[in-house]
């Protein structure tokens, strides 16, 4: 499992060092997320780089986990601090994130270009693209080591920043992101109402399983189980505020077990978490930890970052101060 990832990584590069003080900055752009409405993001952001006369190079992804390649490319490169902004959505970010992991002089960003953006709104907390970008123009007032989550599970080992989930979040996830509506969401510029649109949708139809979850090695059996999430930060799926007390820098996971609810009591869940009220209600539980397993009866996908990686069963641990990020909170 993801030992490397826990050692600091050393480089070996002989060639010549980018001629530039400071923080080096780079920008790895999906030209894909948002109906391609990144590219049209990336051409403002360059405008305004080039009127501040600021330094960078750029890169366009070419196909799934060139983010990460392309990451890993440059941090092996140098050993000076290095600045990696995603122009993209939660799933470029993650890409480089994973590619960034274990480089102790990689430092994250985004521009947000994609249609949940939930890293901007949870960690970053920027509000858009331009207060992104002047983030990014003085990093060294805003660098913040905070944790990740590390994945095994039957289909990838791979890092999260944002939170993983098993059951109807993946299962929506999936549909998400093999949607037609997708483009005509983004289209419009309301990318994030199309989860909740296929959370209406699946509400209906999805099929409920028992789960086992493992946290700090305490069994906990769950029945008809909704979705088990562990969040690193308190938003997923567009905004949707699932867990209010999560926090980026406390080396804790924050648990939320969503399980033998009835379909329409499930509705009143899903408007309470608007205020977080779905914390007391009953058959919603909530745990803190640092690891987790989680077995499912039945086969059921999982989603980490937005990203689907595997199904049925997962094994996550916390990685405190395991990165550096960009970030105007706390």
């Amino acid at each position: 499992m993801w030992i490397w990832m826990l050692a600091k990584k050393k480089t070996n590069y002989e060639g010549e060092r980018l001629k530039t003080s400071g923080i080096e900055l780079y920008f790895i752009i999906n030209p894909v997320a948002q109906n391609e409405g990144s590219g049209r993001v990336w051409k403002k952001m360059e405008r305004v780089l080039a009127s501040k006369n600021i330094s960078y190079q750029s890169f366009f992804t070419e196909y799934k986990g060139h983010a990460k390649e392309l990451s890993e490319e440059i941090l092996a490169k140098t050993d000076k601090d290095t600045l990696i902004a995603a122009v993209g959505g939660d799933g470029t970010l993650h890409e480089v994130m994973n590619g960034a992991a274990g480089y102790p002089h990689a430092i994250i960003a985004c521009i947000p270009a994609g249609s949940g953006n939930d890293y901007v709104r949870g960690i970053q907390r920027t509000k858009n693209c331009r207060d992104a970008l002047s983030l990014i123009m003085q990093p060294e007032n805003y660098i913040k080591e905070i944790d990740i989550g590390i994945l095994e599970t039957n289909a990838a080992d791979a890092a999260f920043i944002n939170s993983v989930g098993i059951g109807i979040d993946a299962e929506i996830t999936y549909d998400v992101n093999h949607s037609a509506w997708k483009i005509l969401f983004n289209f419009f510029k309301i990318g994030k109402l199309i989860y909740i649109y296929f959370f209406l949708k699946k509400l209906f139809t999805y099929k409920r399983t028992d789960m086992a979850a493992f946290i700090d090695g305490k069994e906990h059996v769950f029945k008809r189980v909704w979705f088990i999430v562990a969040a690193n930060q308190p938003y997923f799926g567009g905004g949707i505020n699932i867990s209010p007390k999560s926090r980026h820098d406390d080396s804790l996971f924050e648990v939320i077990a969503v399980h033998d609810i009835p379909t329409i009591k499930l509705l009143s869940v899903f408007v309470t978490v608007l205020w977080g009220g779905h914390l007391r209600l009953k058959n919603v539980d909530s745990f803190t930890c640092r690891h987790i397993e989680i077995i499912s009866a039945d086969p059921v996908r999982i989603q980490a970052d937005g990203e689907i990686l595997g199904d049925t069963k997962l094994s996550a641990f916390i990685a405190p101060n395991k990165i550096r990020v960009l970030t105007r909170g706390k």
